[in-house]
């Protein structure tokens, strides 16, 4: 599993806007979960928390995951499931 910071927004929320979420990966590159709130930049040490936000920046590098969507998906992905028993 691998994963990745993501902008991330919910259009159903009015004036949510954008915010970063770290996202986890299944092995073929759907998204297995996202965090429930967004994340900040931390580290012990300032090359850490620089690092840090490094790897948020590279978020801006692809499309903004839609968090309403993604629910739907999710959704879907679970009643295929319990159809297969």
């Amino acid at each position: 599993m691998s994963w990745n910071y993501r902008v991330c927004h919910r259009p159903s929320v009015v004036g949510g806007g954008f915010q970063i979420h770290e996202v986890y990966y299944e092995d073929d590159g759907s998204i297995k979960y996202y965090t429930e709130r967004p994340v900040t930049a931390h580290g012990d040490i300032t090359d850490e928390l620089y690092e840090d936000m490094c790897m948020m920046m590279n978020a801006f590098d692809k499309d903004p995951i839609n968090l309403d969507h993604q629910d739907y998906l999710f959704k879907q992905k679970e009643k295929v499931k319990k159809r297969e028993g």
